[in-house]
């Protein structure tokens, strides 16, 4: 978030049950690009119209958003959103009401407790993780 309003975040296919689910033991969801394709233009399809059409974070003024397709990845698509001015968040306040950096009740919520913790969340940085996924050789 930036003080013109802009919203950006990425969304991107991997751990999604309707793959999961189709793939033959021992292949990984990069092996059925015909699979990821389809599950994943129609949940873009289903969140531009959650985005857009039913306007869940309030009327947009400008939109643009990029799908990527990497050789060694998966589909992923970066959009960018900038909401009319009597919908922007200028508050910490506001802010709040979208974003929430608490995990799960694990004792009421496990299965999505474990998803954010497993997709969500890197640990500590640098020389406190050297195994963190999101380094190169520990740097």
């Amino acid at each position: 978030m930036n003080n013109c309003g802009a919203l950006k975040f990425e969304y991107e296919l991997q751990g999604w049950k309707e793959i999961q689910e189709q793939l033959q033991p021992g292949q990984r969801p990069q092996d059925r690009p015909d699979l990821t394709s389809r599950v994943f233009r129609a949940k873009l399809q289903d969140l531009k119209y959650q985005l857009f059409k039913k306007e869940i974070f309030g009327k947009v003024a400008a939109r643009v958003y990029v799908i990527e397709y990497q050789k060694r990845g998966l589909s992923h698509a970066h959009i960018l959103i900038i909401l009319k001015n009597e919908y922007k968040i200028k508050s910490p306040y506001q802010f709040d009401k979208f974003v929430c950096a608490e995990l799960p009740d694990k004792n009421r919520f496990l299965e999505l407790f474990n998803l954010v913790v497993k997709h969500m969340m890197h640990g500590p940085r640098r020389e406190k993780n050297k195994r963190n996924f999101c380094l190169a050789n520990g740097v």
